[in-house]
């Protein structure tokens, strides 16, 4: 399963150069001509990273508390289909098929006073440690591949599991994040779509796996060796 979730990651990580990358081009302007834009690039990717992974344990806790609460009422296989049912959704609309593509990306978040005004103050340092903080910020943008991961997540059944989702696929997209210049301009905008859709079946194929899974703790189907 981590495995499917880092490719998910990498096939998917287009759309974070399109959705970060233009915060991060502005910040590394700033830096002194000097200096080399690498460590602003890796301690970004750190602190994005870290967010999703501290978002990714929370929810994995929460969700295992639930389930322990609920443990004789169903509620880890209920959660189990919840999330394959999400998932499976959000895959088909970041493929374009169910939906406009982006449509639960569009909450609004950049428009609000306390994310531009977090932004300015971060954009104004000039320290490299200003990109940590960057990444840290960035990492709470809404992101359509973020959340069926979430959920992935949520039903991981414990901090540590949620945690590692979402930290393998953070890392996934570390390589594309570290060299966006170079891809942007080097692979054409109909690649970037497929590879984008090959991370909308991925997910989709994860959100199945979370189905199976659930349909086999209510005992409705035998556990097998994928699910």
């Amino acid at each position: 399963m981590y495995f499917e979730i880092f490719l998910i990651g990498l096939f998917g990580s287009m759309h974070c150069i399109g959705m970060c990358g233009g915060f991060v081009a502005m910040y590394a302007l700033k830096k002194p001509a000097a200096e080399p834009s690498l460590p602003y690039r890796l301690l970004y990717n750190i602190g994005r990273i870290t967010t999703y992974s501290i978002i990714g344990g929370t929810l994995g806790y929460i969700g295992s508390f639930a389930a322990s609460l609920g443990k004789h009422r169903g509620i880890p296989g209920a959660v189990l289909l919840f999330s394959g049912v999400v998932m499976v959704l959000m895959g088909l609309n970041i493929a374009g098929i169910l939906g406009k593509r982006g449509f639960f990306e569009d909450t609004g978040i950049t428009e609000r006073t306390f994310f531009r005004n977090s932004l300015h103050r971060i954009l104004a340092l000039e320290s490299v440690w200003g990109a940590l903080l960057l990444g840290l910020l960035l990492g709470f943008l809404p992101c359509g591949l973020l959340y069926p991961l979430f959920m992935n997540a949520a039903a991981s059944g414990g901090f540590i599991n949620g945690m590692l989702t979402m930290l393998v696929f953070g890392l996934g997209t570390v390589p594309a994040m570290l060299s966006f210049g170079y891809l942007v301009s080097r692979i054409q905008p109909h690649m970037k779509i497929t590879l984008y859709r090959i991370a909308a079946v991925l997910i989709v194929l994860l959100g199945v796996r979370s189905l199976l899974r659930g349909m086999a703790f209510n005992g409705w189907i035998p556990f097998g060796k994928y699910w």
